[in-house]
């Protein structure tokens, strides 16, 4: 047997990690058990942990146990396994070296251009460079860097690491993240002279156009930069090149703006002089790594031409992305290239980005425009507004070959409208998608090509809006929305290793969080804290501050992570306890359970439900919700009654236990009484059903009703759509349990306008915002559903440590149906098939894993590792009941 997937903190190989002690993990490959192993690790060649055999099938969240590490060190370290004969494998290996772990580690300077900052202005890209000589042969060299800004470096004409749109987005006033690079390679030898290293620094969500308005200037008017080169040469001496007030600066370069969602303007015939000195900044937050994976380059589209009925010429790319835009055309002096980047065409096959432009003031705005801008009233702003975001890349080109790549700029775009006079090839052009660099984990197929279609377009809708956080869309906003990450994590994880990404990204909620407990709806803070700050209470939202960490718990079993994230969890539980109660005093006074009814602050509700169901929120309406808060309210308890139980948290445990069976019985009292049921809105049927309001002894005749209903009310829309954000993915799930897995089916593959496939009809690429597709195209969330793909058509589920549950459940036209999984315990598959008569259902379970495998016959079979299949009578497979 042997260790595959080695993996520290989640990481493969990480550089710069900000973990003292880290855990380690891996899966088996060969053999069927793992008894026993063993873990070494050195250090320059030195041992420096030895765990000796260990007699264990453990093989996740081993935590390092050996000599204190300090800054900058690598570790080797390799794992050993025995296998259920006690045979010993051979052994496995990788690394991982650690960042700057304490704040006197930074010697740089910050350090920033020597420009004068002035009200409503925006700037070109900053600039900076240094140059060095090696002075004797190199071991090793490190390059540590951040920014307030985003920032990329060159040494030697060479471009420094794979991540995109460094830092990356944190709340720039809690903290800055830094990157590692290895650039040993890129080193000029001392034979070979002097060293050029090179820094770009453009706005980025620092100052940059952010957030729904475009805000600007959001953390600061002055972009800054710290960088430091560690040159550790072979006979142990070490030197730092760091930013100071000796680089050269300017900002005479090509890049004459650059903003994250406004775009570029380019002048291929400029080049920075560095005529002038950077000037010495004040100091910033201390950096800490972000033991996240990176945004980086990933797939490239090449386009088709097309003329629009007006004659407009358009590139198709084919695919909706996140991402940037690249060319290269020969052309004369002076020509020049506008695109414009936009996801869909109008109804006369045109160009637009009307779905995701608002329009703003030209300059900086404060409290009252955004007011204004919040509730729609723009014609009364002062002043000239324009377009926001604009997608626009606007390029004058040099005499000859023009190559060029947007590097500062990320669009959300399958069409770029193009203007130019310059002779060019579709060919010419390319989109780059961008995001963060996520292992795929999961695959589901089955014979209906359209469900296989919208599979793919969550997965495009996740990879457009995983850019190193979870944000809603890559157009319009932009936004970290805490419901959005909330909702579909379990799918998330399924498609994609998501465990770094959405720790770090919980540090940004924790960074977030008030003093009160409460949480913003949007994390991390970019602007415009009247309208997010507001909406920061909403069930369905802040609750993601509990949700969030109890399912990475139970998708990873990382109990370290929900301790981490405990005080945050507790103290979101205590403003929830703080502010139970009816608003009405006559209500109050009325209700025997008002001590567990919820419903004070702005909550947003069911959030896009279709256009005949939708409560819309404005500045001047914001409806009280007491059914869907109290609702959350028991439902975000039990969840964290089951964390502090875990945790040991026993007087936590029994108070988060009082408050979920008394909204419990405060949402029976008020919601579920003989009559209140009778509704077409299948949102306000699901929710009991999916958030265990119904669950308990004696619950069994309402629970009934409410299936029932719940049923009519699909039926009586055709089987269409009728929930909205948060409960369009329980509400296949939920007529599953009921037994009527035939009509979760029907919802499933229905392609009538409201559905997931009318979206796959129309073309879409990505999942929609809307269900009418009246606003952003790319907006996962409503792909949430596919959780149900891979957990109940396929039947897969992590039900444990190293342990699964199988039970597939055949449906609907599908004739065939597989799906896999890389867990963290290793690859599981599910698939089964309708083969002349018979059910045939085949499983493979990983090494050192067991399974229950629940065939729809009512057979389980309880096994371990290897593959095994079945064969059943069509007329046996009654549908499986899901737990």
């Amino acid at each position: 047997m042997k260790a595959v997937r080695l993996r520290t903190e989640y990481l493969d190989r990480p550089l710069g990690l900000g973990i003292l002690r880290p855990r380690l993990s891996w899966n088996c490959e060969g053999g069927l058990e793992q008894t026993a192993y063993r873990v070494q690790a050195t250090r320059d060649g030195e041992t420096v942990w030895d765990s000796g055999r260990v007699d264990s099938n453990r093989m996740a969240h081993i935590a390092y146990e050996g000599a204190e590490l300090t800054s900058r060190d690598r570790v080797e370290w390799s794992v050993t396994l025995w296998d259920e004969t006690d045979a010993a494998g051979e052994p496995s290996s990788t690394w991982f070296e650690l960042g700057l772990l304490a704040p006197q580690d930074w010697t740089a300077t910050w350090i920033a251009g020597d420009v004068k900052l002035k009200k409503h202005a925006r700037h070109p890209v900053d600039c900076f460079r240094t140059g060095f000589r090696t002075r004797g042969p190199v071991a090793r060299a490190r390059l540590y860097a951040t920014a307030c800004g985003v920032y990329d470096a060159h040494l030697n004409g060479q471009r420094v690491g794979e991540f995109r749109l460094a830092p990356g987005s944190t709340d720039y006033r809690k903290r800055l993240q830094y990157q590692t690079y290895d650039v040993t390679e890129l080193l000029a030898t001392e034979e070979q002279g002097a060293n050029r290293l090179e820094f770009r620094l453009a706005d980025g969500w620092y100052r940059g156009s952010v957030g729904a308005y475009g805000p600007t200037n959001v953390f600061g008017r002055q972009t800054k930069l710290l960088a430091q080169l560690e040159i550790t040469y072979a006979d142990g001496r070490r030197e730092v090149v760091g930013t100071d007030g000796s680089f050269a600066w300017s900002n005479d370069g090509p890049l004459r703006f650059a903003d994250l969602k406004d775009g570029e303007i380019v002048d291929a015939n400029l080049a920075p002089t560095y005529a002038g000195r950077a000037r010495v900044a004040k100091p910033g937050l201390v950096p800490t790594a972000s033991d996240n994976v990176e945004p980086r380059e990933q797939e490239v589209f090449t386009p088709t031409l097309i003329t629009t009925p007006s004659g407009a010429r358009m590139l198709d790319f084919g695919q909706n992305i996140a991402g940037f835009v690249g060319f290269s055309v020969t052309a004369e002096q002076g020509q020049r290239i506008v695109l414009r980047m936009g996801e869909i065409l109008d109804d006369a096959g045109e160009f637009t980005q009307a779905n995701f432009q608002l329009d703003k003031p030209i300059g900086e705005f404060g409290r009252a425009a955004e007011l204004l801008l919040m509730s729609q009233k723009q014609r009364l702003i002062r002043g000239e507004l324009q377009p926001t975001p604009k997608q626009e890349v606007d390029f004058t080109c040099a005499q000859g070959e023009n190559r060029y790549q947007t590097e500062f700029a990320v669009f959300g775009f399958r069409y770029a409208l193009i203007e130019t006079d310059i002779v060019f090839e579709a060919s010419d052009f390319r989109a780059i998608a961008v995001y963060s660099d996520l292992e795929q984990t999961g695959g589901f197929e089955c014979s209906n090509p359209a469900v296989n279609r919208f599979l793919e377009n969550t997965r495009w809708s996740m990879k457009g809006n995983f850019l190193d956080v979870p944000t809603d869309c890559p157009t319009r906003e932009r936004l970290g929305w805490t419901g959005d990450a909330q909702v579909f994590f379990d799918t998330a994880a399924s498609l994609m290793d998501v465990a770094s990404f959405y720790r770090k990204w919980l540090r940004d909620l924790a960074d977030n969080q008030a003093k009160s407990g409460k949480v913003a709806a949007v994390v991390p803070y970019n602007g415009v804290a009247m309208m997010y700050d507001a909406t920061g209470g909403s069930v369905g939202w802040a609750d993601a501050a509990v949700l969030v960490p109890y399912r990475f718990w139970k998708r990873y079993g990382d109990e370290q992570l929900i301790r981490e994230f405990y005080p945050m969890m507790r103290a979101y539980a205590n403003y929830m306890i703080g502010r139970t109660g009816h608003k009405n005093r006559a209500a109050a006074r009325a209700n025997p359970y008002n001590r567990y009814v919820y419903e004070k602050g702005l909550h947003l509700g069911e959030w896009l439900e279709p256009a005949e169901f939708h409560d819309p929120v404005t500045a001047g309406s914001q409806p009280t919700r007491p059914e869907e808060a109290t609702a959350y309210l028991h439902y975000t308890m039990a969840h964290l009654a089951e964390v502090a139980t875990a945790l040991g948290e026993t007087s936590d445990a029994a108070l988060f236990t009082e408050y979920a069976d008394g909204a419990k019985q405060a949402y029976a009292h008020l919601f579920l009484a003989e009559g209140t049921i009778d509704t077409d809105r299948q949102a306000k049927l699901v929710r009991p059903l999916a958030l265990g309001l119904v669950e308990g002894e004696g619950d069994g005749e309402v629970r009934g009703r409410l299936e029932a209903r719940l049923v009519q009310a699909v039926e009586s829309r055709g089987y269409t759509i009728g929930t909205g954000f948060l409960s369009t993915p329980f509400v296949l799930p939920v007529l599953t349990e009921a037994g009527r897995a035939d009509v979760a089916y029907r919802m499933l593959e229905n392609t009538q306008a409201p559905s997931w496939l009318a979206e796959v009809e129309a073309g879409a690429t990505t999942v929609w915002e809307h269900w009418e597709g009246s606003e952003s195209h790319n907006h996962y969330s409503p792909g949430a559903v596919c959780q149900w793909l891979f957990d109940t058509v396929a039947g897969i589920r992590v039900a444990g440590e190293r342990h699964f549950t199988i039970a597939p459940v055949p449906g609907g036209t599908l004739t065939h149906a597989s799906a896999r999984y890389a867990s963290p315990s290793g690859e599981v598959r599910s698939a089964w098939e309708l083969v002349d008569g018979e059910l045939l259902v085949t499983v493979a379970v990983p090494p050192n894993t067991t399974a229950d495998i629940s065939l729809p016959n009512g057979e389980v079979h309880a096994v371990g590792a290897g593959t095994f299949e079945y064969r059943i009578a069509r007329a046996e497979t009654a549908p499986a009941s899901i737990e």
